[in-house]
């Protein structure tokens, strides 16, 4: 053993990845471990498995280890990394404790210089796991919190990318164990290396910044039935941009709905329990707030209107965690992010197949956030600036959806997972947003009550769509 686990209990909560930083730790075990280089310090990549009084959960750890036993994350020095490149490019596989860690690199030349020589650097923006960019041209993220079984977004930007699927940054390289834990044989996906977006900006920073431009340009002058015509003509090139984002998601969901691609990703209809399912979470969110008791008799009776759907459509794979800050808009077009799903939900609620649905109401959603937080930066609530942005806000983001969801549905009938009735399509679609918007509010009393009057307002929304 190179690597003293209990040396790690101290530093873990303070990791900003590390998900668990209210539950009390039991104590922790080495799973197993693989010396990469001997350093001094050794660079060594451990699997642990933590115990919350009864939970266990499985952590990677990259770690730069004393002679002591002692060690520290070994992003700290990230040039140590560099090896990691030429693991993958070489398609190595070394021998652990007990287990073998496999490096692959599908998208690297085994001929080229492999990816790390000139520079290794760690993005500093993840909240769950860590990513370190070599040579500004391949990016490897760790995933930090494992699980037994297949990691959704390996597993679903290999796919894309061997279907040349454009709008996701191509997969190059990956890292897996596979070993035993408690007698049984079992894998594990640690890590996917894809090309490095040099030219890209985050959506919702970019949409936030145009969205303050947009309302910088509101005068005093403007009349207000001349408010969607200015909007279309202030903000066209992005409002443009985001009907091509429907374009692209849809095109996604297509993809990872041919079952001639891989069976197991054929759908499957979405049946009567799945939509009494949609209904009790959110019935369930309900009881758990009274922030829209004024709201609830309209809530249940657009849920009692669920129960007339004759077909729901079908569930495929979807991305799962679907909002602004998991695109990219780049001088190729759109780009998708992070197919891991939800990162605290089970490795088997984040591969289940749903409704392509629940994506379009993350997206949804995310213009509805995108527009009010603009807002805060320019007026202060319920002030005379606000009360003169509020309505331009409105129909920027009634464009937005509208622009989106003709950009969705015309590609999406490509595919067979919507329900071929409208009225079916609008009340499922409504649903999702409602359930989101609820899980929004309970975050928002939680965490930033000033912002509570943005699900609030999603949920009236989504009443009024008919």
């Amino acid at each position: 053993m190179i690597t003293e686990p209990k040396t790690l209990l101290a530093t873990l909560p303070d990791q900003r990845w590390f998900g668990h930083k209210d539950n009390a730790l039991a104590g922790i075990e080495l799973v197993d471990e693989v010396l990469l280089s001997d350093g001094p310090p050794a660079l060594v990549i451990a699997i642990v498995a933590v115990d919350f009084e009864g939970e266990v959960v499985y952590y990677q750890l990259p770690l730069l280890v004393q002679e002591d036993g002692s060690a520290r994350d070994a992003t700290e020095e990230p040039d140590r990394l560099g090896i990691l490149g030429e693991l993958m490019a070489r398609g190595d596989s070394v021998k652990g404790n007990s287990g073998i860690f496999h490096f692959g690199g599908p998208g690297l030349d085994p001929l080229a210089e492999p990816p790390g020589r000139s520079s290794v650097r760690i993005m500093g923006a993840e909240q769950s796991n860590t990513s370190v960019v070599f040579d500004e041209n391949v990016i490897l993220k760790f995933f930090r919190r494992l699980s037994v079984g297949v990691n959704p977004d390996l597993e679903l930007n290999r796919l894309l990318t061997s279907e040349g699927f454009d709008h996701v940054p191509a997969q190059v390289g990956e890292m897996t164990y596979e070993g035993p834990i408690d007698g049984d044989e079992i894998t594990m996906d640690l890590g996917i290396a894809q090309q490095f977006l040099t030219d890209g900006v985050d959506a919702w920073e970019d949409i936030g910044r145009r969205l303050r431009t947009f309302y910088d340009q509101v005068d005093a002058a403007d009349a207000s039935e001349d408010q969607r015509f200015l909007t279309e003509e202030r903000a066209g090139d992005l409002l443009e941009q985001i009907g091509e984002l429907g374009d692209v998601i849809a095109s996604m969901h297509v993809t990872l709905s041919r079952d001639e691609v891989e069976p197991d990703l054929a759908p499957v209809p979405m049946e009567a329990d799945d939509v009494s399912g949609l209904r009790e979470r959110i019935e369930s969110a309900l009881t758990d707030t009274s922030r829209v008791a004024g709201l609830r008799h309209a809530i249940r009776e657009r849920l009692r209107v669920l129960e007339e759907i004759d077909e729901a459509g079908a569930k495929t794979r979807v991305h799962g965690d679907l909002h602004l800050g998991q695109v990219m808009i780049t001088p190729r077009g759109w780009m998708v992010l992070d197919l891991e799903g939800e990162p605290l939900r089970s490795l088997e609620e984040r591969r289940a197949k749903q409704s392509p649905l629940k994506d379009v109401a993350g997206m949804l959603r995310s213009f509805n956030y995108a527009a009010v937080a603009a807002l805060f930066d320019r007026a202060e609530p319920a002030s005379e600036g606000w009360k003169r942005l509020e309505p331009w806000a409105d129909q920027w983001e009634s464009l937005a959806r509208e622009r989106f969801l003709n950009g969705y549905l015309t590609k999406a009938h490509e595919g067979r997972f919507l329900p071929d009735d409208k009225e079916a399509l609008v009340s499922l679609l409504s649903a999702f947003e409602i359930e989101k918007a609820l899980y929004e509010l309970a975050y928002e009393e939680s965490h930033r009550p000033e912002w509570v009057r943005i699900p609030e307002h999603g949920i009236r929304r989504a009443l009024e769509d008919r």
